[in-house]
């Protein structure tokens, strides 16, 4: 073990797969530091983010091996091409600034590339999951004590921001946990149960459905994982059931009065979807002036401005004051992954998004089977599946690959992959 996290500038381990790398030390500090800092603080985002690119290439370039791909990994340097190509090629290059646009998803994107690169011993997997737990509770316990103070309608994460994405990152806390509860090691699974109770407290207050959504699809799917090796089909629904239950003695308490007055409100048959498809129509309406790299990372309100629907429909001979009654204007993002894509990055991204996610899922679920015999890899494949399947579940009702909670979820896939497949890292290694 001590040699295994020395950094060293030595070749991958002999019988390895070519190119493959187990993750040094100082890789392994970074991205702890990285996960645990995300929902806290802005600044580490960026310099940790930062140091941990420079370190891997360094290390690349000495070692002359930069790791193995993943199978899904070319989808993201597609989303990280057409981040750029957006801007350059969009009719609002004087309004969207290529580098200002890109460099929202940049970071986001290579961070992920260099997480899935690297192999994993169980102890560095075990680290690098404990922090990005650790770090999803105390940004709970830090948000309801300044949500103490400042007597706002909901907590929010300090880094993170918006309720909704502050939500959104705590679905991935939560498959996190999920996944730590198959890890042999008994303080893993004691901070697994930790984040995911902290991660259903945090739900009730942030009244985000499609976070809590989400967050019971996942908990269903990892509960049928967890059970199916050792309990029978009929006592894995139950438990399932009982997931279902439990929720509903969650939103009966007194606290999650609000809560369920906004489920009341959106199932009243008025405004179940929350302005969804009006966004949606939107953005068909406009998306074919950019149709193949869109108009840029966080370009959605320039692109759907009023003025810009009212012209594309007037061309067509249309009558915008007639239809404006069938759109949304929302600024930021279409609240929907596939929404904001079409616009902000065309069609060739939301075919990237889609490969990212059904390629993703599809290795995940193979490694899963595959390493039933060796619960802590089958515990990296179960993380890098349970948050895949957030990313899709919750992109449904949400745009999951942005700002800090997108990034979260994409390094913990590359931490499963890295922990699953262990490139680098002879067999039976600690």
């Amino acid at each position: 073990m001590p040699n295994l996290l020395k950094t060293r500038l030595t070749a991958p381990a002999t019988g390895a797969a070519p190119g493959a790398r187990a993750a040094t030390a100082g890789e392994v500090t970074i991205l702890a530091i990285l996960l645990f800092c995300l929902p806290l603080f802005e600044a580490p985002k960026n310099i940790f983010g930062g140091v941990l690119l420079l370190v891997f290439l360094i290390l690349g370039v000495l070692r002359r091996n930069f790791g193995r791909a993943p199978p899904f990994e070319w989808a993201v340097w597609v989303l990280i091409l057409v981040s750029f190509l957006g801007p350059l090629t969009s009719e609002y290059r004087g309004q969207v600034e290529v580098l200002d646009s890109a460099k929202h998803w940049l970071l986001i994107g290579l961070t992920a590339i260099v997480a899935a690169r690297l192999g994993y011993s169980p102890l560095q997997w075990r680290v690098l999951v404990a922090a990005a737990l650790l770090g999803g509770v105390a940004a709970v316990g830090e948000s309801f004590w300044i949500w103490s103070l400042n007597g706002k309608t909901y907590p929010e994460f300090r880094s993170v921001g918006h309720v909704n994405h502050s939500a959104l990152y705590m679905v991935g806390v939560l498959a996190a946990g999920l996944a730590a509860l198959r890890d042999t090691s008994r303080w893993m699974q004691v901070l697994g149960v930790l984040g995911i109770v902290a991660s259903f407290v945090y739900f009730v207050p942030s009244r985000s459905i499609v976070s809590l959504g989400a967050g019971l699809v996942i908990s269903a799917v990892g509960l049928a994982l967890l059970l199916r090796q050792s309990f029978s089909r009929a006592a894995i629904m139950g438990a399932i059931a009982a997931v279902g239950v439990a929720c509903a003695g969650l939103m009966a308490l007194p606290q999650a009065a609000p809560f369920r007055a906004e489920v009341m409100d959106r199932f009243d048959g008025t405004n179940l979807l929350s302005h969804r498809d009006s966004i949606l129509f939107m953005a068909l309406e406009v998306y074919d002036r950019q149709p193949l790299f869109g108009t840029g990372v966080r370009s959605f309100n320039v692109a759907t401005d009023p003025a810009v629907v009212r012209a594309e429909l007037e061309a067509e001979g249309r009558n915008f004051d007639a239809e404006a009654g069938r759109f949304y204007f929302s600024p930021g993002h279409g609240h929907n992954l596939w929404t904001t894509l079409l616009v902000e990055r065309g069609i060739v991204g939301v075919l990237a998004v889609t490969a990212y996610l059904a390629l993703g899922l599809w290795a995940f679920a193979r490694l899963h089977g595959t390493t039933a015999g060796d619960p802590d890899r089958q515990a990296a494949a179960r993380l890098g599946l349970l948050v895949m399947l957030y990313l899709a579940v919750a992109g449904l009702g949400n745009t999951t690959m942005i700002v800090e909670h997108g990034m979260a979820a994409m390094l913990l896939i590359g931490i499963g992959w890295g922990g699953a497949t262990r490139a680098g890292i002879p067999a039976g290694t600690a």
